[in-house]
């Protein structure tokens, strides 16, 4: 399986590494996007020091992304 870097967070409070992970395929309605620049926002920062209840570690921060459509999934 084809593996990709992404960042993550390890536990509340931790610093940002850089792990390579499994390249998910999309389900039903997604699309996968190779990422070729990603904003981390206020609320991901809340996250990574742990001041965001319910979260469940280890977390891939940023949502704001540009990207290119790799595989358009299914519709």
């Amino acid at each position: 399986m084809p593996l990709m870097k992404a960042v993550q967070v390890s536990s509340p409070g931790a610093d940002f590494e850089i792990v390579r992970k499994e390249i998910p395929e999309p389900g039903n309605n997604e699309v996968l996007i190779k990422v070729e620049a990603c904003g981390i926002c206020h609320g991901d920062a809340i996250s990574k020091e742990g001041h965001m209840p319910g979260i469940q570690y280890p977390i891939t921060p940023g949502h704001e992304v540009i990207g290119i459509v790799e595989n358009p999934g299914h519709w």
